[in-house]
């Protein structure tokens, strides 16, 4: 099959690290195989398991041993037939990998990816999001950064049209504004809620392209710490590619050499201290383009408005209210309203 799998890619998260050497993780990267979109079109046809197999080799060999690349969608589902139950050989790798750094360090790693944090790149923006839950629990602070990854910046937006990209944001503003009202510290709230409109704004503003990648415009975002101690540190392969796109190349052919990621670390940082050497304001020049970008195209954007009457004053009446939408929008954006009254979060 000639398949360009950048369309089935559905988002990267960092995750806290685990293990050392070979067994080290820190990233999670999915891909999700459907064979229809939301509206029920034909995207591709099912897979064979000789075929499923190829498109996991493929896929894997573009990362690095600290990525963990997940499988889904019922393309894929060729690979289960015959078994009752069934793991990809990712899943398999990251749980003999856990089983391992439990071994040697006895790490605790809570399985929940939901609840880790997602970041937009406006530094501002995150620390202020970040500090605001700083003291709420592990269900609050998942249901916040799941609106910034599920609803504000997706990473392809492929299985929508614009319009419903613009008005899944309208749904996750209203989710902020929910968590604003119920659960965010009353002196957190309004800097809560300019941080989300920011991050919304820079959403909506986004560019997909012919595959329905998403482009943000901003730096990606690459912090230490957590909460109100946030800091932020220079992403160096981020600028790469934006600021060198020759070097950004050969780091990519270096990933084709299979020792475990050394050659693209060491091309890495032979790149980034001569590159400060010849240029000293390029870290500058890199993190004012982002600046520059939120200045002209997102600070002024406007937010599409499609859920401003859902309620959300108690997790019923917001339930209720976007049942309610569905009922009078049935076809409109159904994949992720069901998904949304599905979570349970909402509790019904």
């Amino acid at each position: 099959m000639n398949i360009d799998y950048s369309q089935f890619y559905r988002g990267t998260t960092n995750v806290p690290s685990y293990g050392s050497g070979a067994y080290r993780k820190d990233t999670v990267v999915k891909y999700e195989f459907n064979t229809t979109d939301e509206h029920g079109n034909k995207v591709m046809d099912k897979m064979s398991r000789e075929e499923t197999l190829q498109a996991m080799k493929d896929i894997r060999s573009q990362y690095g041993d600290s990525v963990i690349v997940e499988f889904s969608g019922d393309g894929m589902a060729a690979l289960a037939e015959g078994r009752k139950g069934w793991t990809v050989p990712e899943d398999k790798e990251a749980v003999e990998a856990r089983n391992a750094a439990f071994q040697k360090d006895i790490v605790q790693v809570d399985k929940s990816l939901n609840n880790l944090p997602a970041y937009s790149g406006m530094y501002g923006a995150d620390k202020a999001v970040a500090s605001a839950l700083e003291n709420c629990g592990k269900e609050e602070q998942g249901f916040v950064y799941d609106i910034i990854r599920q609803n504000f910046l997706v990473g392809n937006s492929g299985s929508m049209t614009e319009e419903e990209r613009q008005a899944n944001i309208s749904l996750g503003m209203k989710k902020a504004e929910y968590a604003a009202e119920n659960f965010i510290p009353e002196e957190s709230r309004k800097s809560f809620m300019e941080a989300m409109e920011s991050i919304a704004k820079l959403a909506s503003a986004g560019k997909a392209d012919s595959n329905g990648n998403m482009d943000y415009g901003v730096a990606k975002g690459r912090y230490l710490g957590h909460g109100s101690n946030l800091v932020q540190t220079t992403n160096a392969l981020d600028m790469m590619r934006t600021m060198d796109k020759d070097a950004y190349a050969e780091y990519q052919k270096m990933g084709e050499k299979d020792d475990g990621g050394l050659s693209s670390l060491k091309y890495l940082t032979n790149w980034y201290v001569d590159a400060v050497k010849k240029n000293p304001s390029m870290v500058d020049n890199y993190e004012k383009q982002s600046e520059e970008y939120v200045e002209k195209k997102v600070k002024n954007q406007k937010l599409d408005k499609t859920f401003a009457g859902l309620k959300t004053g108690s997790k019923a009446a917001f339930f209720e209210s976007l049942k309610m939408f569905q009922s009078k929008n049935p076809n409109f954006l159904s994949s992720i309203i069901n998904r949304e009254l599905a979570s349970k979060f909402w509790g019904f």
